[in-house]
């Protein structure tokens, strides 16, 4: 079975254990349920303690406080990731031990957090005091009766208080400001009764008493100490009567330190140093270590910090509290920014940001994601490679709606995908105002942005700038909305086939792991065992299933309401419909208007081997008989990232355009087997076409301008010989040439000739011809024709 995206081994009822059966069909008699199945089905309850709140001893809610604020650390770092199971568990035994002032075995802590994750339940609301109760529960001793009753007419004039109580967020624990609240409306009671009726002080409190007693006893545990507390409070008040501080119980924040003692600053500093520097932020061990004579720098603690702890505290695992709380927060803060400057900037102030008077479509963002799904593509030996690809995300900066998006199987991308892309997006929407990148190659591509050529003032290389767009790049990973967008959009993802996890090496599920490796060990193995191990049977999809699951996971995404400010209950889909400018339309992307944008212009020089485009590692080169004309002179090379295989050349002004198509490579095996056909001749006649027109050009020059040569100083007898000798050279560079070549075609047909044949320009054609022939009909059947 799959739970958030992970894979787990699941039993059937039936199948499990006897043991661990009846301990669940005690579980669901204890609960009330008709069926293991029903009780397995149904979400977990909200934990209610087996007391009611109000009857629960006030020391079971002072011990589950002090717990609660012991493993609240462990609780907010629970998702972090950073840490392993050994290092939380033991950051989670020195939290406790700060708390409770004693410390407590790894296996005990592990109890009491596990008993607080069971009762939650999975909801996170960790501020429900009940959580963090004790397995046996003290009662509350039964407050003395008084005077025999509560007066009705006087409860019907305190039911206020009782609304307070219940508006609280736990109402058995009201925590401090809520209990000031409950206590000031009480002597607002008591000056009514008093002041406003005439009432004795004594009866107008005996009144109030018995009545909190009876219906409100969480503000004290009975009725003599709620009398104490109001005697107390009610002094407090007399005394200050402006002070609201006067009914705040301020007892949890006396420190103990009654002589005025404080740490000096320097011995602050150290601790501070030594915790953050050498100790990753755990103040316990700094302080220890401090403490036994350790030192930072050179610098000790002073004689009268060392006097007054080393020895004193008989809890090895113990730092004073009130050196502890002054500190703990600066040590977080300087950790995280020992860390990394990067990793402070991410907990620094934020602004939140108005979209207020924004239109849907002027402005687009757009980022690369490695989303959490393996799918496979041939890997061109007849086997497949399991890959995550990279996807390119376009949404709306308004709306947050995804417009578009680009998957490709390879591990990196190169700017010609996002200038295709932007088309693509463009084509079915508008032209932006504004394009929001991030850094990298969206901000250094010339594909993208276009650059001004270094001979010029006229900017004739532009890019998307040619169409007024404005690049805007983030700084910050938090300051790009798409980043969210694309964290939603893999929150979507969990329950596919391939999920292997937001961070793959620590919460990859083990059974993707194993199928992924099977994959790839299938590669060694016979083809007949390898179809077993296949990746759509180990449960994987293909490039275009999961192209077409992304698509509708997209689309969900697009459809589902979202909160927050930006969208406040509406979806990205509606939102980008209801945002839209329809005064001030954007630039449309018309038919006339998509070659111009598609097409990215670069000043090129025409050499010998053409005109070259180099884009990343990828080159471009155009040649031919075409621009054989433009050697030597520099023209203007439209590129059209979508069809590469076709180019224009034009002048600097634009004019005279040539199409030009892209030489290929040829195999280098190709290029001994067949030399003469194919790829290689192909090219080979491109580059004589484009080494054409100099060729022309040194043949007329030469015709005009050659000099006269002078006359030659022979005889007759002397010349004809000449012309003999060239004559019969020719003779047999010409003979060679046929005999070579008759040999070659006679080997390629079967034949055997013999060495010292001659043969004349008919035979060597008549053998190619009968070579032609057997190609074209194959052997067998030419040798049935024959």
């Amino acid at each position: 079975m799959t739970v958030n995206g992970r894979a787990f081994d699941g039993w059937t009822v039936a199948a499990l254990p006897d043991d661990l059966r009846a301990e669940l069909m005690a579980v669901q008699k204890r609960e009330r349920f008709a069926t293991l199945d029903a009780m397995l089905a149904a979400a977990p309850r909200r934990y209610e303690p087996p007391l009611p709140r109000a009857e629960i001893a006030e020391h079971c809610w002072r011990q589950a406080a002090m717990l609660q604020h012991a493993l609240a650390p462990s609780l907010a770092r629970m998702h972090a990731g950073n840490l392993n199971a050994a290092e939380f568990e033991r950051r989670g035994v020195s939290d406790y031990a700060e708390h409770f002032g004693q410390a407590v075995s790894p296996r005990h802590w592990r109890a009491l957090f596990k008993r607080v994750c069971d009762r939650d339940g999975g909801r996170e609301q960790w501020d429900n005091a009940a959580l963090y109760l004790p397995e046996r529960l003290a009662r509350k001793t039964s407050p003395a009766p008084a005077s025999g009753h509560v007066d009705g007419a006087a409860e019907s004039g305190f039911a206020d208080i009782i609304t307070r109580l219940a508006a609280c967020a736990d109402p058995g624990a009201p925590n401090e400001a809520e209990r000031a609240g409950i206590w000031e409306l009480v002597f607002t009671h008591y000056d009514r009764l008093v002041k406003g009726r005439g009432q004795p002080a004594k009866r107008a409190r005996r009144l109030l008493c018995d009545f909190i007693a009876a219906r409100a006893p969480v503000l004290a545990p009975t009725r003599d100490a709620l009398l104490k507390a109001f005697l107390y409070k009610l002094a407090k008040r007399t005394s200050v009567p402006t002070d609201a501080k006067a009914l705040r119980d301020e007892r949890r924040h006396n420190s103990g330190n009654h002589d005025g003692w404080e740490l000096p600053e320097a011995d602050r500093d150290l601790v501070i140093a030594r915790a953050v520097f050498k100790y990753r932020g755990d103040i316990l061990p700094a302080w220890q270590d401090l403490l036994r004579g350790g030192d930072v720098n050179g610098e000790k603690l002073t004689t009268a910090t060392i006097a007054r702890y080393a020895g004193k505290s008989k809890n090895i695992y113990h730092v004073p509290a009130s050196i502890r709380d002054s500190i703990r927060a600066e040590v977080e803060i300087q950790t995280i920014l020992h860390q990394s400057p990067r990793a402070f900037d991410a907990i620094k102030g934020y602004v939140r940001r108005n979209y207020d008077g924004i239109a849907s479509l002027r402005c687009m963002m757009a980022d690369d994601f490695t989303m959490p799904v393996y799918f496979y593509v041939p890997d061109g030996t007849g086997w497949f490679n399991l890959v995550r690809g990279q996807c390119l995300v376009f949404i709306d900066f308004r709306s947050l709606c995804v417009l578009g998006w680009s998957l490709q199987p390879e591990r990196n991308y190169s700017s010609l995908t996002i200038r295709s892309q932007c088309t693509t997006v463009f084509e079915g929407y508008n032209v932006p105002d504004v394009l929001y990148f991030e850094r990298g190659i969206w901000e250094s591509s010339s594909l993208l942005k276009g650059r001004t050529a270094p001979c010029s003032t006229v900017e004739i290389s532009q890019g998307l700038r040619e169409l007024g767009i404005e690049f805007i790049h983030a700084i910050r990973p938090r300051s790009k909305t798409v980043e969210r967008v694309g964290g939603i959009l893999q929150d979507l993802m969990e329950a596919e086939p391939g999920y292997c996890g937001r961070d793959e090496r620590r919460d990859c599920p083990e059974a993707t792991r194993q199928s992924i490796l099977a994959v790839e060990r299938a590669l060694n193995k016979p083809p007949e065992e390898r179809e077993k191990f296949h990746p759509a049977r180990l449960g994987f999809l293909s490039y275009d299933q999961w192209n077409t699951r992304l698509r509708e996971i997209i689309n969900q995404y697009n459809a589902r309401p979202q909160g927050g400010h930006i969208l406040d209950g509406r979806s990205p889909d509606a939102a980008l419909e209801e945002f839209r400018d329809l005064e001030n339309a954007p630039t449309q992307f018309g038919p006339g208007f998509r070659f111009l944008f598609a097409t990215q212009k670069e000043i090129r020089p025409v050499t010998l081997n053409g005109v070259t485009l180099r884009i990343g590692k990828t080159s471009f080169t155009y040649r031919g008989a075409a621009i054989s004309h433009l050697v030597g002179r520099e023209v203007l090379l439209w590129f059209d990232p979508e069809n590469p295989e076709f180019a224009t050349i034009t002048d600097l002004d634009r004019r005279n355009p040539v199409c030009v198509e892209r030489s290929e490579s040829p195999n280098a095996l190709e290029s001994f087997t067949a030399p003469d056909s194919g790829t290689l001749a192909r090219e080979l006649a491109r580059i004589e076409g484009q080494a054409s027109y100099m060729k022309a050009r040194f043949n007329v020059i030469k015709r005009k301008f050659a000099l006269k040569s002078r006359p030659i100083l022979a005889d007759a007898d002397t010349i004809e010989l000449g012309r003999q000798i060239a004559q019969r050279t020719d003779a047999a560079h010409t003979e060679k040439r046929q005999r070579v070549k008759a040999q070659r075609l006679a080997r390629e047909i079967g034949m055997a000739l013999p060495l010292e044949a001659r043969f004349n320009s008919g035979d060597v054609d008549d053998l190619a011809r009968v070579r032609d022939f057997l190609r074209e009909h194959g052997r067998a059947g030419a040798a049935a024709q024959l």
